[in-house]
């Protein structure tokens, strides 16, 4: 199969609010466009070359034509167009020249694009911002000025309005468009949370209840139905813990600033062998480090379910203690004899000191690893609140 390397994507229509500036910016150029005309008609015996000045208003119906369709059809928020259009009208102003009399220049009459030339500055605003309306409004001063040829009288002062016109239209447009992102954000979080309370609904009264049943009825069983109910019985609270835990905001981008709630994620490693204890406060960390200290937990957890026995539970407890964040994980289980973790080392197995303590130390923090023969073992985890991954 061949590609064809000439093909572009398809570009987004402009919606929402972007859309509505462009349909007001289009309104006020058939507006400015009508009362133009009416002046350049009712002028026309007054200029010099009543032909050409004709011809400047048809190109004017031509230019908001263009720019108006793309607006109705939602393609009008491109840099290319917006750059045509200042041309185009700083072209047809400049067409003042030939048009009107030297009497006429001198006297301040208003060009032929009058306030219809406005129109590129609000648009250039719109794509731009305040720098993007300045830099318009200039222009079209400046092109005006040469028309006029008197920068100091009315043609200052529309200048002056017109840069003030972009500098406001250009800071409303980024306000309001954030603000629509925001709100865009904030429906699809309350969307998220909706619907996770419907699916916890139809697990709750589903496959949670179903697990229940087999838990309740396999113990008692003919093999292998125990363990069946055993296993059924660790996946419905392993489960419940999922369900009823705090959902993470959307909004929070992985890996960028606080607002992780270390207590969610460590409450979905809940089970009928694991014990999770949090603060009712909650106990938050960058992303990065969160995801890091939670995966250190479950490779601690993993190491109870290997190791420490089939009976053995475990207890998980997060501590919010002075600018620390500490996570004790601590099992009823075979424990180790003293230098066990050294061996290990040794033989090259990685799971106490890289996937547990490397972790924390990546962090900033500490590790501290307590066990002994048939006392169970107990790790204490502490990073600093302000933890970053190194």
């Amino acid at each position: 199969m061949q590609l064809d390397l000439r093909t572009r994507p398809a570009r987004v229509p402009v919606t929402g609010i972007r859309l509505s500036l462009w349909r007001a910016v289009t309104v006020f150029r058939v507006a400015a466009l009508l009362i133009d005309l009416v002046l350049i008609v009712r002028w026309q015996h007054l200029y010099e070359r009543p032909s050409l000045a004709l011809a400047t208003g048809a190109a004017m119906i031509v230019v908001t034509l263009a720019v108006g369709t793309a607006a109705v059809r939602g393609q009008a928020h491109r840099s290319g167009l917006v750059v045509a259009d200042v041309i185009a009208t700083a072209g047809l102003t400049l067409l003042s020249i030939p048009v009107q009399t030297t009497t006429q220049h001198h006297g301040g009459m208003i060009t032929l694009t009058s306030i219809w030339a406005a129109g590129p500055t609000l648009e250039a605003a719109f794509v731009a911002g305040p720098l993007g309306g300045i830099t318009a409004a200039v222009l079209q001063y400046l092109v005006t000025v040469v028309v006029a040829d008197n920068g100091a009288g009315r043609t200052l002062y529309s200048g002056v309005l017109l840069v003030l016109a972009g500098t406001v239209v250009g800071v409303v447009t980024r306000l309001a468009v954030r603000a629509e992102d925001e709100l865009r954000v904030a429906s699809a979080a309350r969307a998220a949370v909706a619907e996770r309370e419907r699916l916890t609904r139809q697990i709750h009264d589903g496959v949670l209840q179903v697990l229940g049943l087999v838990s309740r009825t396999g113990h008692d069983a003919a093999p292998p139905w125990p363990a069946i109910a055993a296993a059924a019985a660790e996946q419905e609270s392993a489960l419940r813990g999922l369900i009823t835990s705090r959902p993470v905001d959307p909004a929070v981008e992985p890996g960028a600033g606080p607002g992780v709630e270390l207590g969610t994620a460590l409450r979905a490693l809940r089970s009928s062998r694991v014990t999770i204890s949090t603060p009712a406060d909650p106990v938050d960390l960058a992303p990065t480090a969160a995801a890091m200290v939670a995966d250190a937990v479950r490779a601690a957890l993993h190491n109870v379910d290997q190791h420490a026995g089939r009976d053995a539970h475990a207890w998980v407890l997060l501590e919010d203690i002075d600018e620390t964040i500490r996570v004790t994980v601590r099992d009823d289980g075979a424990g180790m004899p003293e230098g066990r973790l050294a061996v290990a080392d040794g033989q090259g197995r990685i799971g106490v000191s890289r996937a547990i303590r490397g972790r924390i130390e990546d962090l900033g923090g500490t590790c501290e690893i307590v066990s002994a023969p048939g006392e169970g073992t107990e790790i204490a985890m502490t990073v600093p609140a302000t933890a970053t991954a190194r």
